[in-house]
């Protein structure tokens, strides 16, 4: 398969200020270009696209290179015969602008496949143009490394597959090319929807993780012990969920922590505690009740912003009603577009 890896990644944060390999173990050069790497290694024909030479030092790149990976600074080259193209890219709109200009160059049927850079849904729905009217055989995926390329944790890839809204943006041989590059490199796929890919697979997952970790503790004490219907136990456990989300949306963390109170929270919370074993619910307690000066900090420059709570998904069916589906479509994508603007 003919691979093309967008950004070879910053090896000064990997090894001067995040000391992976004393924390986590492997060894430079990590990221995009550890990826381009077992790439090559497995027997692909890879290209590594990295205008920044800085990006690593002149070890790493011998390393990059006597792997058998082809190096150069031209996104366009790069893209040339790519039936993959990975992008190792900064976090939102760089990556848009690289999506947008090898979208020019790619072969006919090949795929874009973002890492912890954006949702490949979103990322769809800003090269919605140019798919739509010039490239409708290129598909988009994702290929979510879901650690840092190199460490020892980096035993998988996440796949994006089709969305939860029924949106097909990639074909399910697309779907599958991705799942065959993870697999030749000895990595394990889990394909997953689109839309849900960056938050079991971006840096968010420990949010995500802890989230979750505390939804299921409350749905079995809410369900089993309380014995409250399942309905109104789901019912709460989305008002919470919409009440944060919202909140940062619209006053960042501090705004959302001067709402919510940590302390006010903890009182509350510890009147759930009905079981022996609760471990979620006792480390949560002892983190919101021992925060330093610093989030106290955060809390007294928060400013809590007008906040419309809604349903989000009742919300998204009331505008296909008013508006109808091409204009509510269209609405929800440039909403979707907005948290990355």
């Amino acid at each position: 398969m003919k691979v093309a890896v967008y950004g070879a990644g910053n090896q000064k944060l990997y090894v001067d200020q995040l000391n992976l390999p004393e924390k986590y173990g492997g060894e430079a050069p990590y990221g995009g270009s550890r990826m381009a790497i077992e790439f090559a290694e497995a027997g692909h024909d890879v290209v590594l696209a990295e205008p920044a030479r800085e990006m690593l030092d002149d070890a790493h790149w011998k390393v990059v290179e006597d792997a058998g990976v082809t190096v150069t600074d031209s996104d366009a080259e790069a893209a040339s015969e790519a039936e993959m193209a990975v992008l190792f890219t900064p976090f939102g709109k760089k990556t848009f602008d690289i999506a947008k200009d090898i979208t020019k160059h790619l072969p006919e049927g090949a795929v874009i496949a973002n890492t912890c850079t954006v949702s490949p849904v979103v990322l769809y729905y800003v090269l919605e143009r140019e798919l739509r009217r010039d490239r409708q055989d290129l598909g988009i995926a994702s290929m979510h490394p879901a650690a840092v390329p190199g460490t020892p944790q980096h035993g998988h890839y996440v796949i994006g597959g089709h969305s939860s809204s029924e949106l097909d943006i990639a074909t399910d041989e697309q779907i599958s090319r991705c799942v065959e590059l993870a697999e030749s490199c000895g990595k394990t796929a889990y394909v997953v929807p689109a839309d849900v890919s960056s938050a079991v697979a971006d840096m968010g997952s420990l949010v995500t993780a802890v989230t979750l970790s505390g939804v299921l503790d409350y749905y079995y004490v809410g369900t089993q012990i309380i014995k409250a219907p399942v309905e109104m136990v789901e019912k709460q456990i989305l008002m919470t969920l919409q009440t944060i989300a919202s909140l940062v949306e619209t006053s960042g963390v501090n705004g959302m922590l001067k709402a919510m109170n940590p302390e006010l929270l903890v009182r509350s919370a510890k009147s759930m505690h009905l079981l022996e074993e609760q471990e979620e619910l006792d480390a949560a307690i002892n983190t919101l009740a021992d925060l330093d000066d610093e989030v106290t900090q955060w809390i007294n420059k928060g400013e809590i912003r007008h906040t419309d709570l809604v349903a989000a998904q009742a919300l998204a069916k009331e505008l296909k009603n008013l508006m109808g589906g091409k204009a509510a479509e269209g609405t929800i994508r440039r909403c979707m577009r907005k948290m990355f603007e």
